[in-house]
């Protein structure tokens, strides 16, 4: 219990550095504060209009106000609208919310349930042709960008065969449950293919050691089944750096949401982030950019609290601490 309250007490203490520096952002951009009041105000504004931009976002008050005053408004969903369509910023980001979660979310289950058996038999078949043949494969994949893997999709499953939607239209998962899947087919596989390269040769790496242990041994001696030893003996204390590396994905697959949602015409939030900038919406860009850091800090956190219930080892060190 002390161990999560420390973990939850620095989860709170990055949350607001984080918060901080993307409520003051604007400090930061090339021409300051000036930037946005040109955008909010238009080309030959008055000095008086300027001001009046000013002290309409709060820009001239200390920066602590301003950060207690963004808190503020993040927290009531006061977020503004945007400057060229006058949209409510937090609209256009619940709208892409949903897009966004369920790519990630599909990727990480479609490349774990694939690498996990996967990695499981090439360790116990280490060297053997299905070994040789997964790890190349692997090493392939793991070597392969999305922006190429993505074309790549498209033109074998959209445009030759035409057994996906390109671009992908998004249905909700209860509204069009076909149509919903068929429309993250693609975009999925393009994630999925290099974290599932990278989980497996990780996961057959500490496979392997396990192989090697001495509780293995007595197993196999006891007469235990292959499966049984290898998902119910070998497994849980291989899943270690595996749990670490997904977690640790999380900042990698929010960078390949941003491209893949741009390649598959999703409106999700990584092409929302991506168009704002173009558009110099730098409010809508702040708060995309602290929720897609609040999510990977809140996943971070909560794989580290797993940790004791997938080894036991590690919640005995805690308590003997």
């Amino acid at each position: 219990m002390r161990y999560v309250l420390r973990r939850f007490a620095q989860l709170i203490f990055v949350l607001v550095v984080v918060t901080f520096l993307t409520s003051i952002a604007l400090r930061f951009l090339p021409g300051g504060t000036d930037v946005l009041v040109a955008l909010k105000t238009g080309p030959g504004a008055t000095k008086e209009q300027a001001q009046a931009v000013v002290k309409e976002l709060g820009l001239d008050k200390p920066i602590l106000t301003q950060y207690v005053n963004w808190m503020k408004d993040f927290v009531t969903g006061d977020w503004g609208l945007t400057f060229q369509t006058n949209q409510l910023i937090s609209q256009e980001i619940k709208r892409g919310m949903p897009i966004s979660l369920y790519l990630m979310i599909y990727a990480q289950l479609v490349a774990l349930g694939i690498a996990i058996p996967v990695a499981v038999w090439s360790a116990h078949k280490q060297n053997s042709r299905f070994d040789r043949l997964g790890t190349t494969a692997a090493f392939g994949m793991l070597s392969t960008p999305n922006f190429i893997v993505a074309p790549v999709l498209i033109l074998l499953f959209s445009v030759q065969n035409k057994w996906f939607p390109f671009p992908s239209i998004y249905r909700g998962l209860w509204d069009a449950p076909a149509e919903h899947f068929k429309a993250f087919a693609l975009p999925t596989l393009t994630i999925a293919i290099p974290l599932f390269a990278g989980y497996m040769r990780l996961l057959r790496s500490d496979m392997i050691g396990t192989l090697q242990s001495d509780f293995i041994t007595t197993a196999r001696a006891k007469g235990v089944s292959t499966q049984r030893l290898l998902f119910g003996h070998a497994l849980r204390p291989s899943l270690f750096s595996l749990v670490t590396s997904a977690a640790v994905n999380i900042g990698a697959l929010m960078g390949g949401v941003v491209i893949v949602e741009q390649f598959f015409l999703l409106n999700g939030m990584g092409r929302l982030t991506v168009e704002s900038i173009f558009r110099r919406e730098y409010p809508t860009v702040q708060y995309c950019v602290v929720i897609l850091a609040m999510i990977y800090v809140l996943v971070n956190f909560v794989v580290d609290i797993a940790y004791a219930f997938i080894d036991p080892r590690v919640r005995a060190g805690r308590a003997l601490g």
